[in-house]
């Protein structure tokens, strides 16, 4: 439940689209390209006049009845209504639905925080689960949804907070009846209040070694002082418990209070889909959200307190302009980042300035920004546009991956881009860009493709918050209108460099930087240092000579031009694809688009050989070579993928992968032209330097990640047969020349295996002639059958129980983590798999509930069934130890609620496992995925899922539980479990915030006052029990009191607690500590290698 910016996941159906057709240009005169004197400076003054926009508008009123206007791939019927209260509804019915869903997107989030309750929108976020009047149940809400093939999360971001679910289609009246309790009569529970706090405090001390927090928060505090910008989003355990008891305040009135005044009807927006017409889902929707209260009445209809949020004020003021501040990251990275504020311009949906700005800023090709830095040696990636953006203000931000000579010149970095800026507002827009651009929108809307009913729900209630006409919710993320010069060039003013600030982030300050990192931000404790560039570097950035490498972009070649589909009748969409070839070289796969009816096709290769991870050397080097070739050939692929037409070559173990996915249009040509390049790669030695530093980079920042990222590759290296540690790599390649991947390089292309999927618009002759092209150019000889087989899984002993611990590698990381895992069956056992998935559908929800909100072990806790067996993950301050004891009891008890489980439950754990096999791809990517993993994977089992189904159907209780009994629960004497346990370094002593109750009551009795933000600072710094203790004498010591307050107040903070670990925790008799993991994995036993389980022939297409 993050409190930052809206994850992706909001913008998967539009929003993600209009990523890639953004960056886009036309040919311009060459006198404006070489132009020099900035337009519009004067010669006398710094900056210029900033452009003023009008504020956010409210939200537009219907006009009338709405008809949506919906993209002509979309064949389901929609619905825009509004209720009584003012809460704006958009209803989807389908009839062939196999997932229900709906989204609340709340117009408030953090930015409304109260200013002494810091974290009070996200704590609301996290309280609603716990509970309503209707169902008290704290957990009625997930399990509900648990047991209809559900589930839900939810975020709070700066000025808005979302609330979504899918669930079974039958499910989705009771689903809806849980869900507008939220909105009507949450309980805020007395009894969930502080364990909630302590939740949302875990999720933040979670997100403490965290580099894309630690910046947010500190770009956060540069805001101009007052400004909503800088307040402190997710709150802690001192911001929403400490402080306010303190002060004598209870949170939970406190949450209450703000809740009744800011979850109002008119500022939710609420999107359902499901298999019921639309008559029924409105019904459904008025009968139980009608009675969500008004509460804006009187209201302005824009502003901090409006009906519609909104913040006009730039979060930046003048004293941030020409700033640079050079940050010091916990991992090891290199950036460098040009922000200006800007407005929020939402309100222009049909000219988009900042897509047309990023279009360019952002562009990969020839002449662009990122081609320059390339050649220079100064970074690797660019990206630009709109970011960290609330209803009002924003920032424009251009973002560079250094290298180590790029860190070196930032100060050229940062000149380049802003004498780019400079020639782009210098520029007049451009409408034949923009036609282009409209162009490919057009496209993309007219062939737009479903997503998940969950995202799409997401996407809409999110849409219906931007002011745009009701009947343009859908459309105005997609499409563009008339052009309008005056307004462009208005908005391209807003590009004035000078009104920027830069982050610099960097390990070591750079060598012409005298200072050191000498500050520290107080949440996240970031160190950083800052200062103001010299007016003379700022005027260098907008004026003086033009750079002649630097050029704004031509036309795209790629935008597709036919763009027909042959449909055929098809009576039930084809389950499988067809094999088309099958030689010593080579595989093809083959399907027909018989479902999406789209003019795209998606082809995936795998180019298989034993030279690729046979050794920590050769598995650099496979990684080397692709890296290197697919920086080599990004200035050539970014076209097409504007047109989206995507290249993609990675690096897969035993195999590197190409992919060439999207329209069918110039396809071919595309592969062909990579292919070629491919073959006749020759490794640049400028550019060889910079892809092994970001590669070690990569690599050596891996064991710095959050632990419970961490503890997945771990416990996988446990049982893959051949996998190399990033220690192994980081050995070879410094040992590694330009040489020696050129050499690699041509060992590998003499024997290789081929294995492709072709599946789209395409004919089997033209899957045949990609095929042929394919194994022409690469014109390999055969591999030896047994080069072929791919690594094994290896098979834990028998009635064994070990544990492997690993030390955290970060000495700051407060947590630590475990996973428990019992391997239980062979992914080929349909019979035992359908048992294991039984059991890890049933011990999901209790798990969550039991560890995570009960006991409170961690803020990252999941039990689910793997395709070999069941894994129990934790993420815990508390000793590893005592975290495998609670999953063992946690264990121990689901034996009981197997046993005592209705027959009524237990068939609503087996439909949902049903129902989730049983569900249809939504797109053509997402079914060529299920082919390609079932290729891949080298079982060919096509029919898995219905395999599954069959064996599910068959599977009773009592099987269940006698399966639970001899592969999982703790006393089984026949399991075999393996437990990975990361332990945290962090050597201060915890200091335990309940011990302190006593004493901020003493404080609060004796008047003893406290320096409230130097305490917030200490307390969200993660103190040890020493400071905490330091800090509390000193401010007894400055308030004087007698000495008998004295004595009694020095004696309670002498009485403070560490954070109690609970000595006693020990493992269960057999377990053994392994020493030497490879030792360990020599002695396993390999499983069968994957063979086809299906049998399959050649097509006679």
């Amino acid at each position: 439940m993050p409190a930052i910016s809206r994850p992706a996941i909001c913008l998967a159906l539009t929003l993600a689209l209009l990523a890639v057709l953004v960056y886009r240009s036309s040919e311009l005169p060459a006198s404006l390209l070489s132009a020099t004197t900035p337009l519009g400076r004067a010669a006398t003054n710094m900056t210029i006049d900033v452009p003023v926009f009008a504020p956010c508008p409210p939200l537009p009123k219907p006009k009338g009845e709405v008809t949506l206007k919906l993209p002509p791939t979309e064949d389901r019927p929609h619905r825009f209504i509004v209720l009584p209260n003012g809460l704006e509804v958009i209803l989807v019915s389908d009839p062939d639905a196999d997932k229900a869903a709906a989204s609340m997107e709340v117009g408030v989030g953090h930015l409304s925080d109260p200013d002494d309750l810091p974290g009070c929108a996200h704590f609301c976020e996290h309280l609603m689960f716990m509970g309503t009047k209707k169902y008290p149940s704290e957990n009625e809400y997930s399990s509900y949804l648990s047991n209809h093939n559900g589930g839900s999360n939810a975020w709070t971001a700066m000025s808005s907070t979302n609330y979504f679910f899918d669930v079974a289609p039958d499910a989705l009246e009771g689903a809806l009846d849980r869900f507008a309790g939220f909105f009507i009569e949450p309980l805020f529970s007395d009894d969930c209040t502080e364990r909630e706090i302590k939740a949302v405090n875990s999720e933040h001390k979670k997100n403490i070694q965290n580099d894309i927090w630690r910046f947010f928060q500190l770009e956060k505090s540069f805001s101009t002082p007052g400004h909503v910008y800088g307040k402190f989003g997710t709150g802690n355990l001192e911001t929403l418990w400490d402080q306010p008891k303190a002060a004598g305040r209870d949170p939970r009135d406190q949450l209450i209070k703000w809740w009744e005044h800011h979850y109002c009807a008119r500022r939710m927006k609420l999107a359902v889909a499901g298999r019921d017409d639309l008559d029924t889902l409105e019904r459904m929707v008025r009968e139980k959200f009608d009675r969500v209260p008004v509460r804006t009445e009187g209201r302005p209809p824009t502003g901090p307190d409006g009906v519609r949020v909104t913040f006009d004020d730039y979060a930046y003021g003048p004293d941030m302009r020409g700033v640079v501040t050079f940050v010091q990251p916990v991992r090891d990275a290199r950036a460098l980042e040009l922000s200006i504020p800007v407005p929020d311009l939402h309100h222009f949906p049909e000219l988009k300035p900042y897509h047309y700005i990023s279009h360019f800023v952002g562009h990969e090709g020839k002449g662009s920004l990122l081609s320059y830095f390339k050649q220079q040696g100064w970074a690797n990636s660019l990206r630009a546009g709109p970011s960290h953006s609330a209803n009002g203000f924003g920032f424009l931000k251009i973002t560079c991956e250094l290298t180590e000579s790029g860190l070196e010149h930032w100060k050229d970095v940062a000149r380049t881009i802003g004498k780019y800026l400079e020639l782009l507002r210098n520029t007049p827009p451009s409408k034949v860009a923009f036609d282009e651009m409209r162009q490919l929108s057009d496209i993309s809307f007219r062939f737009a493709e479903r997503s998940k009913v969950r995202s799409y729900v997401t996407t809409l209630s999110g849409a219906m918050q931007h002011p745009y006409e009701r009947e343009d919710i859908l459309t105005s993320a997609y499409l563009l209108g008339d052009f309008d010069e005056a307004l462009m060039a208005k908005s391209l003013q807003l590009l004035d460099p000078s009104r920027g600030s830069i982050g610099v982030t960097c390990k070591e300050l750079p060598k012409d930087v005298t200072a050191s990192f000498d500050k520290k931000e107080a949440i996240y404790g970031t160190h950083y240092h800052q200062e103001k560039l010299p007016e003379e570097f700022l005027k260098d950035m907008y004026s003086g000579p033009a750079i002649p490498e630097i050029f704004l972009p031509g036309p795209n070649p790629f935008v597709p031009q036919r763009l027909d589909v042959d449909k055929f009748a098809v009576d039930k969409p084809a389950e499988r694809p067809e094999l088309l070839v099958d030689n010593e070289i080579s595989r093809l796969w083959y399907k027909r688009d018989d479902r999406f009816w789209l003019p795209k096709t998606n082809v995936y290769i795998e180019v298989q050989s034993p030279l690729l991870e046979a050794t920590p050397r050769t598995a650099v080097l496979g990684r080397l070579m692709c890296e290197l070739f697919y920086d080599s050939v990004t200035e050539d692929i970014y076209d097409a993928e504007l047109a989206e037409l995507n290249f993609a070559l990675w690096y897969g173990g035993n195999s590197f992968n190409l992919a060439v996915t999207g329209f069918s249009d110039k396809q071919s040509v595309l592969l062909e032209a990579m292919l070629k390049k491919l073959i006749e790669f020759e490794v640049d030695p400028e550019r060889f330097d910079k892809i092994v530093d970001r590669v070690r980079l990569r690599w050596k920042n891996f064991e710095l990640s959050e632990p419970y990222h961490v503890i997945g590759f771990w416990q996988s290296y446990v049982t893959t047969q051949v996998i190399w540690t990033q220690k192994e790599r980081l050995a070879e390649i410094d040992h590694i020349t330009p040489a020696d991947v050129q050499a690699y390089c041509r060992e590998l292309f003499q024997r290789l295996y081929i294995e492709t999927l072709v599946h789209g618009n395409t004919s089997a002759e033209g899957a045949k002639a990609i095929q042929q092209t394919v194994q022409r150019m690469l014109n390999p000889r055969a591999l030896a059958p047994a080069e072929k087989i791919p690594p094994r899984v290896l098979i834990l002993p028998e009635s064994s129980q070990n544990v492997w611990e690993i030390p955290v590698a970060n000495p700051s990381e407060v947590n630590s983590c475990v996973t428990y895992y019992t391997q239980t069956c062979d992914s080929t056992d349909v019979v035992a798999r359908a048992r294991n998935s039984m059991l890890g559908q049933i011990a999901s929800e209790p798990a969550f509930n039991v560890l995570r909100t009960k006991e409170q072990l961690g803020y990252v806790t999941s039990a689910a069934a793997t395709p070999t067996g069941m894994r129990v993950l934790v993420q815990s301050e508390r000793d590893p130890v005592y975290v495998e004891s609670r999953i063992e009891s946690f264990l121990v008890t689901l034996k009981a609620t197997i046993e005592e489980m209705t027959d009524e439950a237990f068939e609503r754990h087996r439909q949902t496992q049903i129902e989730k096999r049983e569900e249809k791809p939504k797109n053509l990517g997402e079914e060529s995925r299920r082919y390609w993993g079932r290729i891949s994977d080298k079982y060919y089992a096509f029919g898995q899922r219905e395999r599954e189904i069959e064996e599910l159907r068959k599977v009773t209780k009592t099987e269940v539980l006698d399966f639970f009994m001899k592969y999982v629960h703790p006393e089984s004497p026949t399991r075999k479990k393996f437990s990975v346990h990361m332990r945290s370094q962090y050597k201060g002593t915890k200091f335990n915030p309940a011990s302190a109750q006593l004493l901020i009551g003493a404080f609060t009795k004796n008047a003893i006052a406290v320096d409230v933000p130097a305490l917030q600072t200490l307390m969200a710094s993660n103190p040890d029990l020493s400071a905490v203790k330091e800090f509390a004498h000193a401010a007894i010591t400055k308030a004087s009191p007698a000495a008998d307050v004295a004595s009694e107040l020095t004696a309670l903070v002498d009485g403070l607690e560490p954070l109690a670990e609970v000595s006693d925790a020990k493992l269960r008799d057999g377990n053994v500590y392994v020493q030497d993991i490879n030792a360990f994995k020599a002695g396993l036993t390999p499983n069968k290698a994957p063979y086809p389980v299906e049998t399959f022939a050649l097509s006679k297409l």
